[in-house]
């Protein structure tokens, strides 16, 4: 009672009022005298607290159209008539600054920006300067910073990445207890996910619920949905690159916390003062006594640990040269009862360079190295067993960038090897009486180079235009097998079998072409139309209707092509009452070749010949995103409605390779409407309440439509058509509360959330089974997450400049 007390204490209180900062001016030359057609504007934008360069500051000079954003190292760069200008520099987490620049020859301002304090304004959900959704070229582009995703009601109290973009327009998941998100219709193994631009195969907690990014050492996420800058590549429909936040320079400081579903410590400071910072996060989960609460006694002997450490080193170099040093290390355990389990393990380390040789010319170097471990188990009876597979690989890429105030050219090269680690058959103990059973994977080498122009034709129509050109060979050793001509693949058509021990086995090529375009209305009214083209060598394989953390990654090889998308945008974007509210309607389709599904009953694991359990054909998707978004306020949120459609159609002409007998049926994922409704409201004094409603639609199944009783009581089920059906929709509503400075001045965070606040039993699945005595099958629906889920975390400041 008393917690429920000091809840509605806190929900009762009301909103602080924001104030803006007071204009600075500064003064460059005389006005008196001839001058050039343009001066430089230059200068470094720092966080006032931390000395921490800031990156994505928007910097406007009104009355004209020029307008650049800082880089990494917080630097920028304008080519400005002479005169006098207002300037203004903005950022989503920062007090914006505003300027009076007299400019008679080249001047240099260097600002340090405020943090946003809780205590006075409410959350602010712009993710880049303020008019960047009308201006920006390329559609579909969707920015969450850490502080607007904690502003969400989160599982467990846990703010967590991929659940905060499944509330926005365009992005949905198969179910809850699932990894990774479908975009605009695309399969979760066609989106590329990046850390700092080094390449991640899998990052997910406890089977999907959480991610493996730590919010505390993450600083910005960046969602590319089916158009990708040229420099992106290797995914058929998305990207996601998540940047990592350098430590404090300044001082060492740190917080550690305790929330219902884990443990987490984090640490930063200077190694060297204003040279090398270092940064150091980590999380341990302590879910299993929840486990315990459950009236299952199978769940009650169920136990579920995981755990994630974030290491990040950041040496600057001086004039304009960083080099960054990250580490991330995930992994999972978790076992059902004596039934089974699974557990697996990822860890990805990068070196980056980024410098400035010029004022107009910078370049970055990345080279990186990664480590996929997963397994399933079964520890009961003598068939007790372990089957482990996973994937090495390591990823290098440079990339050169050269720009002034109307041009942008970004021209580079990448490179991926991919190591498949041996898939096994292990006895899980010395009592199983299974044999050790070795199946070799696959290696393979994608190399692309990409070239970008990004191009202002004047204040009203800018256009991106990108090649990618992408290259990858399957390598030896490895034994492919040769099938019978005119005849369906599969194992009962194998007439022989071919050894490579050396060279290439297979190789795939092809040009990506990718084009953005912007016309605006006026000011504040833009069009965008856009089309990529994507290539994809490597895929994930699951015999389930959705992603697991223990599905395999399979290399392209002689009878697994790479996939190919085509993606179109076409979007309308209105900003309303000086950038507060965002309005937005995005129609996208694509299509994509040699998407893979896979035969019913398919054996996936342990199998030398991969291709015989697989079926390709063609993925179509279309569908409009609508998104209001209030930005600035008491009350600021969203509201999102997404209408998708995703579909898939055998091709082969052999029966044994078709689904559906090549007639075209919904996708696992398709889920035609999503309605999703986002608010938070800031509470007096250091409060701020947060609402999530979702909807969408159930997705497909395959359901019985009758059964029939054989001699023997035998009962045979007789199937729809693949994915005839669907589940019930789904239906949830949660909500959040958190307040600052409860107890320390210093600073810290108390949050109560509510997930699923209505107990609704929402389908994960539905089954079908004997209905007691009786020999008909009836449906039955499986909810995961059936009811109530509170929270309470509190995590607490400690060091920084003020101890």
């Amino acid at each position: 009672m008393k917690r429920i007390a000091l809840f509605a204490f806190f929900l009762s209180c009301h909103l602080a009022v924001y104030s803006q900062t007071d204009s600075l001016s500064f003064s460059f030359g005389k006005k008196d005298g001839a001058h050039p057609k343009t001066y430089i504007l230059t200068g470094k934008i720092t966080a006032k607290e931390s000395g921490e360069p800031l990156q994505g500051v928007g910097v406007h000079v009104d009355g004209l159209f020029t307008g650049v954003s800082t880089d990494r190292f917080g630097t920028y760069f304008l080519q400005v008539a002479p005169g006098e200008h207002r300037v203004v520099f903005r950022h989503v987490s920062n007090v914006p600054i505003f300027t009076t620049i007299l400019l008679y020859e080249n001047g240099v301002v260097n600002l340090a920006m405020v943090e946003k304090s809780y205590e006075l304004e409410g959350v602010v959900v712009l993710s880049e300067e303020p008019d960047r959704n009308v201006r920006n070229p390329i559609t579909g582009v969707t920015k969450l910073t850490t502080t607007e995703l904690r502003a969400i009601p989160a599982f467990l109290g846990e703010a967590d990445i991929f659940k905060g973009l499944q509330l926005l327009p365009g992005v949905s998941s198969v179910g809850e207890g699932t990894s990774g998100i479908n975009v605009r219709g695309a399969k979760a193994d066609q989106n590329l996910l990046l850390m700092n631009e080094a390449l991640v195969l899998s990052s997910n907690h406890a089977l999907g619920f959480l991610s493996g990014f730590n919010t505390d050492v993450t600083e910005i996420f960046t969602l590319y949905k089916g158009n990708l800058p040229a420099n992106f590549g290797g995914r058929a429909g998305s990207a996601l690159n998540i940047l990592m936040r350098p430590g404090s320079k300044e001082s060492w400081q740190g917080q550690v916390g305790l929330g219902t579903s884990n443990a987490k410590i984090l640490l930063e400071g200077p190694v060297v003062t204003d040279k090398v910072s270092l940064i150091l996060g980590g999380r341990l989960s302590n879910v299993n006594w929840l486990l315990g609460q459950a009236r299952d006694l199978d769940v009650q002997n169920s136990r579920l640990n995981f755990y994630d450490g974030y290491i990040g080193l950041s040496w600057d170099l001086g004039k304009g040269q960083v080099l960054e040093a990250n580490t991330l290390v995930t992994g999972d355990e978790f076992q059902f009862a004596d039934q089974f389990g699974y557990d697996w393990a990822n860890r990805i380390s990068s070196l980056k360079y980024k410098g400035v040789v010029s004022e107009n010319i910078s370049v970055s170097a990345l080279v990186a190295d990664g480590n996929f471990d997963n397994a399933f188990f079964d520890p009961e009876g003598v068939d007790a067993a372990r089957v482990e597979n996973g994937m090495r690989y390591q990823q290098g890429k440079f990339s050169a960038v050269w720009a002034d105030d109307i041009l942008a050219l970004t021209a580079g090269v990448e490179g991926v090897y991919y190591k498949g680690k041996p898939e096994q058959m292990l006895p899980f103990d010395e009592a199983s009486g299974v044999e050790q059973v070795q199946v070799g994977k696959e290696r393979g080498i994608e190399f692309s180079g990409f070239l970008t122009m990004e191009y202002e034709l004047g204040k009203n129509t800018g256009f991106v235009a990108g090649l990618r050109y992408s290259t990858y060979s399957q390598l030896a050793p490895d034994t492919v097998y040769q099938y019978k001509e005119n005849a369906p693949i599969s194992a009962d058509e194998i007439i022989g079998e071919k050894v490579y021990s050396s060279g290439k086995i297979k190789s795939y090529s092809g040009l990506e072409p990718r084009f953005s375009l912007r016309q605006n209305l006026n000011p504040t009214l833009s069009v965008k139309l856009s089309y990529a083209r994507l290539f994809q060598y490597i895929q994930s394989i699951s015999n389930t209707f959705g992603p697991t953390p223990i599905d395999l990654w399979q290399l392209s090889t002689t009878y697994i092509p790479p996939q190919r998308s085509d993606n179109f945008s076409l979007g309308i974007f209105k900003n309303s009452k000086d950038n507060s509210w965002e309005y937005s309607i995005d129609a996208f389709y694509r299509t994509s070749q040699n998407q893979v599904e896979y035969r019913d009953f398919a054996q996936i694991f342990l199998n030398p010949h991969m291709e015989t359990e697989l079926v390709f054909g063609q993925g179509e998707a279309y569908g409009a995103e609508f998104l209001i978004k209030k930005n600035l306020g008491k009350v600021t949120g969203w509201l999102a409605y997404t209408y998708s459609r995703s579909f898939f159609t055998s091709e082969s002409m052999f029966e044994d390779e078709q689904i559906n007998g090549n007639e075209q049926f919904p996708s696992n994922y398709d889920k035609p409407h999503e309605v999703n409704f986002i608010l938070s409201r800031k509470m007096y004094p250091r409060g701020l309440f947060n609402l999530a409603v979702n909807y969408s639609t159930g997705r497909p199944v395959s359901a019985v439509n009758a059964s029939y009783i054989l001699n023997g009581g035998l009962v045979v089920p007789d199937y729809s058509s693949r994915n005839k059906y669907r589940i019930p929709d789904y239906f949830r509503v949660d909500i959040s509360y958190t307040v600052e400075k409860v107890f320390s001045k210093k600073g810290d965070s108390l949050n109560f959330g509510i997930y699923n606040l209505f107990g609704r039993k929402n389908a994960y699945s539905v089954f079908w089974k004997k209905d007691g005595d009786s020999q008909q099958l009836r449906p039955y629906r499986l909810a995961i997450l059936g009811s109530i889920f509170p929270s309470i975390s509190y995590s607490i400041q400690f060091g920084g400049d003020n101890d």
